[in-house]
């Protein structure tokens, strides 16, 4: 018998506009462009899929802004999110009901079956969108240390890496103003040996890194409905933020 997907998480995500995700997509467009000002730069720069997305982190909230701005197709997979049991919590529900991502804990599944999900997408010609810093920064205009996998996937399958900066999620609040970013694509199909894998690592971290602001965003005193931002963070991160704040 199969494994219980309740137990390991989703291992066959689907990249097709299902009914099921076509509804979500509607939905997150109308709550995510109800509770903020979203605007998006850059959607020219697409390429054919398939190809990752590699983007900066702020808030729990930053795949829902990514889609709000986005086409409905290609379908993006995220990967990364920690959890394995997606039978508990109100968040770890939905994403369970809605599909499109592929976790992974190393305490808890293995990356072969992670790998073997994410060539799935491609081959499929869907799109993987991938958090290269591995967890929330708190600073707008800086990037925290990128993990070593964040392009990995891409350079295994020979796909483009679309450079993406999200702008003003870090502080939420009622009609914030938030700005999607994308970049140029980056080829990797050419990419061999180490060297070559360690300079297009810098090179996609430089993509990144020329999207973000010069300086930190203003945060007004009045902030209505400002319980938005650790609205879908987890406690360790919420803790964090307290410290480094």
């Amino acid at each position: 018998m199969p494994p219980d997907p309740t137990a390991t998480g989703p291992r066959e995500p689907s990249v097709s506009v299902t009914p099921r995700y076509r509804l979500m997509w509607v939905l997150v467009r109308f709550v995510i462009r109800t509770l903020f000002a979203v605007q998006v730069n850059g959607l020219e720069h697409w390429p054919k899929p398939p190809f990752q997305i590699v983007a900066n982190h702020h808030n729990g909230f930053d795949p829902l802004l990514v889609i709000s701005v986005t086409p409905l197709e290609p379908r993006i997979t995220w990967f990364g999110p920690r959890e394995a049991d997606f039978s508990h919590g109100f968040k770890n529900r939905i994403m369970r009901f809605f599909g499109g991502m592929i976790p992974y804990s190393p305490e808890k599944t293995t990356l072969t079956s992670a790998v073997r999900a994410v060539r799935r997408v491609f081959e499929a010609d869907g799109v993987l969108g991938i958090f290269a810093e591995g967890r929330i920064g708190f600073r707008e205009s800086e990037l925290l240390p990128f993990e070593d996998g964040a392009a990995a996937f891409a350079v295994s399958s020979g796909v483009p890496v679309l450079p993406c900066v999200i702008v003003g999620s870090t502080d939420l609040w009622f009609r914030r103003r938030i700005e999607v970013r994308f970049g140029p694509a980056i080829d990797t199909d050419a990419v061999r040996g180490r060297a070559a894998r360690e300079e297009l690592f810098a090179r996609i971290r430089a993509a990144v890194a020329a999207l973000l602001p010069e300086s930190e965003p203003r945060v007004p005193r009045r902030r209505p409905l400002s319980f938005l931002t650790d609205m879908l963070n987890g406690a360790d991160d919420i803790a964090r933020r307290r410290e480094e704040r």
